[in-house]
């Protein structure tokens, strides 16, 4: 094998992409250079292992065989090396060594994985998951629903689902181990635009680049890096090229003559960061000449692909950087085209989830992904162990005729209860699907709605700007503004001098805006006046113009106090929101005020080229409003912000959004206008006065705008549009009163701050679109041209849950086969469902169901409903789950018995507190996770991850401790079944008997509590972590294991089962079976016990006088001549000195609310006291106070007890030789008390106090 210098590593480990790597870089660097490491043209597996062994398990072995395999020999030869050397016998931390500590996590993960699938046949063979009612007679403790959102079947499911999911498995497992019946259905998504569209994406690919293999073109070329003499492009190949190969790549140039080929490049790619790119350097290109590129892929057939034309490029000037750099320094930093490279082909997602070409065609048919997703992730659900009924499941969408019928049965109960509306609404549109795009639609821009603007005509007036003069008609700039009222106090006009805008046909007017917002407003009937068009989206431009090229337009702006105004520049304006031009307020608004100060220097005017007569007759603001803020009135709340807070100039954004933020909330709710039509009038009223009036002066109109990027899950940049559609009313207000009680008295959320969330969002919630044209879905009952949406089809199917049984069974997720109960479709209709569910009457001419068939079901609901939990990630809780609330208050209106009784919401999960990234290689399908960590080590750092609505963290090293600990106390199972009448059974109890068993009772109770409230972090702390510190303290101190007592030794391994069965339940299964139990571990009952503090008191005393000992006899084993006797020296009360300093200080700390005065020290300083026992002992008085006191904020009045509980000089004696034995090279230990006569060191004796011994060494 060649070997790898350390240069070569170095720059391995950047292509990987690795941050902890780059760390490790330089301490692994002595131990590899000049070893034989890895390399040669076909790495072999022990070059890849080895390689992962150094790096952890999230690098991919595969990828990293392919990585090194892809370099050809001539690519190879050009790798620095060195002399090989014979390879040095193997120590610890080296690569071998490494692989042997992976090997025996790979060892035990098999032994794992082997329990795991005999556990879950074991289920499965016994339907341990099919829950069903008591039968008549039969005994119920009661009974408990937890359900989680279906996942949507785009794809496979991941750490992500797996992570929220399991919030409510475990949930469902121990309330089954409190003697419930639990159950956990589940279902999959189909519903809405995520699978059309990805089908439509893939069938476009396949018609334009052909199938079964595309022959794609290679991504646009970026700027890699760029300096004043170099220009370095990069583009991702070609993904697919059909049949044939590539041969090579022509880069072509334009400026401003027709294409040419620039030069030619071979088909071999640079690897950057983990991926191909092909890399080409210019370097006799002109300075300020503006270049496009575009990358033209040859193949072998003599066919060519040309990619899209890269953005316009000019070499950096010379010179010119940050800190003067010299000519050919680079200007920019090197920008890596992995994070601007080629958009990703659906073929290729395909491609990536392991499908065959001729596969990956038949998804062009939407349907085929409802056939292979849902039953895949049914499998991967099942090799996690989650315990779900799957006689419950099934697929949303009309494919399954029995969901069909229930979601239209929901739709109409809506209408029934007048909770529908139907009408022109304004609504985030996609353009491209020609309908509505609701969250759950969009690729970007989930929980993003619209704001609403006044759009305000101002009209540009002689002298007119040049580029205006030939228009022909009247020109308005539409500013928008969210404060009409405000107008009265116009003092300019602002845009952006760089941006980008249009003058556009309006009627028998012209309009100056941006291209986004003219391309807005014909979506909303704004183009044309208020005249309905049949068609969207065709804008009437007549020319571009630049904000610079209207600078200092003279302006007649409505209900300003001035005759005209000017247009001045605002740098800090977003052209992405409004129309890109707004109104200057300077007294009301702290953003306009600091502008316009601003141009208040002739320096600052004379650089935007502006005249005087523009900007200084209009600098005094105009007051408009009374305003009281921190006990100040003011009419000008701006200038006065900007003075209180030292706002200098526009640059101070963070002063001026404090000032922004304190303006409008106090201006708004709280002023009173003092200028205008509306004097005296409060803000808030006056706004809505100023809009209506505006509007039918002809003066302004209502203007719709997408409050942030939205894009559709067909890829279009999504407007908002004025359609007509069906909409649910959330936010009526009877409605939202119901909904809003029921989330401050009754629903449990396990955190404030989800039920604040909850509380902000049943506010903000409105109109929701609930009507499609295109997707998957069912039709609306009574307009079968619009499809229910994916959001509003998945409300209440909770209730669908407990009659799922009847109509699918365990395979049968479409409905379409035999139903187990003999149930047809076309029995299921409005009667059945009104009758089981809202208990009104049915007769056989209702539905041909076996009337006894519809009792069951009805009992069924009745003994489920309510739902007892929803867990759901907190991106759900602005959608989902509060429309989720609102729905079962409208289906079971006045009965809030049947609404859900509890909901939890968490964060998302990264993986190694980095994101989960296809392109990271840490992106874990559930298949794959549970291939990497088994089953149980996923499950456990999935519980140990977080439970708030923070993001958490799947920790790698977590899963695989989890894993070797697993296998550990397996085998210690086993090993104890084996040898236990060996072990002590006789009734006499010694003291760690005691405190072990007392231990295994807290740790139990404490578990308990954590368990219930979903708190699964401090639970695995209690149940694993604790849990297993107290076996082996107990056996530490024993010191041979066959000391054990076998009774408590066996209730330890049973509690520990029982407990963790509900994180960890494979291995609880097997454990259960090992210690001879039958059945399954899951009817177990959770264990509990009575402990005694007291007695935990003990064992913390006696572990703290351990450390003690250790940590003295460390310090003391370092100085000569090195001791070998320990004085340990035990005080059973306090002097009388003492207990009078925490007399004191016990009193000062009751007086001053739990905290010590600050004068409290002054009692006991040697110099001023008058107490006599404290001038004879000096400043020990002062350090001891001070000890008390620090005691206290460490443990609390606690410190303040004067004796102990328990007899702390016997419990020591009892295990004087465990102390000793904790000390080496300690061979005497003495116990002292230190009130004794005689002491051999009375500094320490004295300094001994109840519960806090002091050691001296000595060495005879």
């Amino acid at each position: 094998k060649a070997t790898v210098s350390v240069l070569y590593w170095n720059w391995i480990l950047r292509q990987m992409q690795r941050g902890d790597v780059l760390a490790k870089a330089g301490k692994l660097e002595s131990k590899l250079k000049g070893k034989v490491f890895l390399g040669g043209e076909t790495p072999g597996q022990e070059d890849a292992k080895a390689f992962q062994d150094l790096l952890g398990d999230n690098v991919n072995v595969a990828r990293w065989a392919r990585h090194m395999a892809s370099y050809t020999s001539s690519q190879r030869k050009g790798f620095p090396s060195e002399p090989a050397v014979t390879p040095k016998p193997v120590a610890k931390g080296t690569p071998a060594a490494s692989a042997g500590k992976n090997a025996a996590v790979a060892e035990k993960r098999a032994i794992l994985t082997e329990i795991e699938k005999q556990v879950q046949q074991k289920w499965e063979d016994s339907k341990a998951f099919d829950i069903d009612p008591p039968k008549e007679g039969e005994e119920d403790n009661g009974k408990f629903l937890a359900t989680f959102p279906y996942p949507y079947m785009n794809g496979s499911l991941h750490l992500g689902h797996a992570f929220s999911m399991l919030k409510a498995e475990f949930a469902v497992r121990y309330h089954r181990l409190q003697g419930k019946r639990a159950v956990f259905p589940f279902a999959f998504h189909c519903t809405g635009m995520p699978i059309q569209a990805a089908a439509n994406k893939l069938k476009r690919e396949c018609k334009k680049y052909g199938s079964p293999i595309p022959n794609f073109p290679c991504g646009t070329p970026k700027t890699f890096q760029i300096t004043s003499e170099k220009l370095t492009l990069s583009w991702v190949p070609p993904t697919a090229t059909g049949t044939t190969e590539v041969t090579g790549y022509d880069l072509l140039i334009k400026t401003d003559k027709d294409w040419s080929v620039h030069m030619s490049l071979k088909p071999e790619a640079t690897i950057i960061d983990g991926k191909n790119y092909i890399v080409a350097e210019l370097t006799d290109l002109e300075p300020k000449v503006k270049y496009t590129f575009k990358a033209v892929t040859k193949l072998a057939d003599g066919s060519t692909t040309e990619s899209k034309p890269s953005e316009q490029i000019t070499l950096a000037q010379p010179g010119k950087d940050a800190k003067g750099g010299k000519k050919g320094k680079p200007q920019e930093k090197a920008k890596i085209a992995a994070k601007t490279g080629g958009a990703l082909h659906q073929w290729d997602i395909m491609k990536g989830m392991g499908m065959s070409t001729e596969e990956i065609v038949k998804f062009t048919d939407a349907n085929k992904w409802l056939e292979y997703f849902p039953p895949q992730g049914k499998a991967d659900l099942k090799k996690l162990g989650t315990c779900a009924d799957f006689r419950r499941a099934f697929i949303t969408t009309d494919v399954n005729p029995f969901y069909d019928s229930f979601v239209r049965w929901q739709f109409n109960k809506l209408k029934e209860g007048q909770f529908l509306d139907f009408g022109k609404r304004p609504t985030v549109y996609s353009e491209l699907d020609q309908q509505a795009c609701m969250d759950h639609d969009r690729a970007e821009g989930e929980g993003v709605g619209l704001t609403e603007y006044v759009c305000i005509k101002v009209k540009v007036v002689e002298p007119l700007p040049e580029v205006l003069k030939d228009i022909g008609k009247p020109v308005y700039l539409l500013c928008a503004t969210l404060r009409p009222e405000t107008m009265i106090g116009q003092s300019n006009c602002w845009i952006l001098p760089e941006g980008e805008y249009g003058v556009f046909h309006r009627d028998d007017i012209a309009v100056v805006c941006t291209q986004r917002s003219a391309r807005n407003m014909t979506f909303q009937r704004l183009d044309k006046g208020d005249e309905i068009k049949d068609y969207f989206g065709k804008l009437e431009k007549i020319k571009d113009v630049k904000g610079k090229e209207l600078m200092g337009a003279t302006l007649e702006a409505p209900r300003a106090p001035h005759k005209t105004v000017h247009l001045l520049p605002l740098l800090t304006i977003k052209m992405n929101m409004g129309t890109g031009i707004v109104t200057s307020v300077p007294a009301d608004s702290p953003d306009d005020y600091a502008a316009l100060m601003d141009l208040k220097t002739p320096e600052k005017r004379k650089f935007h080229g502006l005249e005087d007569s523009w900007v200084v007759p209009y600098l005094d603001p105009v007051p408009l409003i009374d305003v009281t803020i921190e006990g100040v009135p003011t009419t000008k709340c701006a200038e006065y912000l900007c003075n209180k807070l030292g706002v200098k100039s526009q640059k101070d954004s963070e002063k001026l959004q404090e000032a922004h933020d304190v303006a409008y909330k106090m201006s708004f709710y709280h002023g009173v206008m003092s200028a205008g039509p509306y004097k005296g009038q409060p803000v808030a009223d006056a706004k809505v006065s100023a809009k209506d009036s505006m509007i039918a002066a002809n003066e302004a109109f209502v203007y719709h705008d997408p409050a942030g990027h939205i894009v559709s899950r067909s890829g279009d940049e999504c407007v908002a549009a004025l359609i007509d559609q069906w909409y649910i009313k959330y936010g009526k207000d009877d409605w939202k009163k119901e909904v809003e009680a029921h989330i401050k008295d009754t629903l449990v959320t396990f955190k404030d701050a989800t039920k604040e969330q909850f509380v902000e969002k049943v506010n903000w919630l409105k109109e929701w679109a609930c009507s499609r044209s295109f997707g998957l879905g069912s039709k609306i009952p009574w307009d079968e041209q619009f499809l229910i949406e994916s959001l509003s089809d998945s409300t209440i199917y909770m209730a669908y849950y407990t009659l799922a049984k009847f109509f699918h069974g365990e395979s049968n997720l479409t409905g379409l086969e035999k139903s187990p109960y003999g149930i047809k479709p076309e029995d299921v209709n409005d009667a059945v469902f009104d009758h089981i569910f809202l208990n009104k009457e049915i007769t056989a001419a209702d539905s041909s169901i076996d009337q006894n068939v519809l009792k069951e079901m009805k009992r069924e609901f009745e003994y489920w409903y309510p739902m007892d939990l929803r867990v759901s990630g907190k991106d759900l809780i602005p959608n989902h789950l509060t429309m989720s609330l609102y729905n079962h208050a409208a289906i079971w209106k006045g009965r809030p018995e049947m609404w859900p009784r509890a909901m939890y919401a968490n964060g998302w999960v990264s993986v190694d507190n980095e994101k989960m990234s296809k392109s990271k290689g840490n992106f874990f399908s559930l298949e794959r996770a549970c291939g990497e960590f088994s089953a149980d080590g996923t499950r456990f750092s999935c519980a140990y991850a977080g439970d708030s609505l923070e993001d958490a963290n799947f920790e790698i090293p977590t899963a695989n401790n989890a894993i070797k600990k697993l296998v550990q106390l397996l085998d210690f199972t086993t090993q104890f079944v084996s040898e236990k009448d060996k072990l002590r059974s006789s009734s006499e109890n010694l003291f760690i008997d005691t405190w072990f068993d007392n231990e295994i009772n807290r740790l139990a109770t404490e578990a308990n509590e954590f368990f219930k409230t979903m708190h699964y972090k401090e639970a695995l702390r209690c149940a694993w972590f604790e849990f297993l510190g107290i076996k082996d303290t107990y056996y530490d101190i024993l010191g041979n294991p066959l000391k054990a007592k076998r009774d408590l030794v066996e209730k330890w391994i049973n509690f520990i089962t029982v407990m963790m069965s509900v994180v960890t339940p494979h291995t609880c299964e097997q454990l259960w079976s090992i210690m001879g139990h039958t059945g399954t571990v899951m009817d177990a009952k959770f264990p509990t016990g009575v402990s005694d503090p007291v007695i935990t008191d003990k064992g913390v005393y006696l572990e703290k006088v351990k450390k003690t000992l250790i940590d003295n006899s460390i310090k003391a084993c370092k100085k000569k001549p090195v001791p070998n006797t320990c004085n340990l020296y035990l005080a059973t009360k306090y002097p009388d000195w003492k207990l009078k300093v925490i007399s004191i200080l016990k009193d000062d700390y009751k007086s001053n609310d739990a905290t010590f005065s600050k004068a409290v020290m002054k009692h006991f300083d040697a110099k001023t006291t008058t107490d006599a026992d404290f001038k004879s002992k000096g400043a020990q008085v002062g350090k001891f106070a001070s000890v008390i006191k620090s005691q206290v904020t460490a443990e609390g009045t606690k410190a303040f007890e004067l004796t102990l509980p328990y007899d702390e000089v016997s419990l020591v004696k009892e295990h004087q030789g465990y102390l000793l034995s904790k000390i080496q090279p300690i061979t005497t230990l003495n116990l002292f008390l230190s009130s004794d006569e005689g002491v051999p060191d009375v500094n320490s004796a004295d300094n001994a106090a109840p519960g806090r011994p002091t050691v001296a060494f000595c060495a005879k």
